[in-house]
């Protein structure tokens, strides 16, 4: 195994010996792990985060996203302004 701060890398067939070893790894602290085959990274296995507690982290997450290419951003406003247009018309609470 490899160990660094925030990414271990580790063989497939030694992910597969302590594979508890590794989740515990990465589910008590927090760090990825990337399985490897033949010298090359074949998966990786990540932690699931829980909900931002504050609005600070959760700015602090919005912030590491990958950006969107523009066209990508457009195609997909496109497509949920055509998703509100198959939509039926609302009806009154009071009828």
């Amino acid at each position: 195994m490899i160990w660094s701060m925030s990414e271990t890398a580790i063989s497939v067939a030694e992910a597969a010996k302590d594979f508890l070893k590794l989740l515990d790894l990465v589910e008590n602290k927090g760090e990825s792990a990337v399985l490897m085959r033949g010298g090359k990274a074949v998966a990786t296995l990540n932690p699931v985060l829980g909900p931002a507690q504050t609005c600070a982290e959760l700015a602090d997450r919005v912030g590491s996203w990958a950006k969107v290419p523009p066209d990508e951003g457009n195609a997909f406003a496109e497509d949920i302004e055509a998703a509100r247009r198959n939509l039926p018309p609302l009806k009154s609470a009071w009828d």
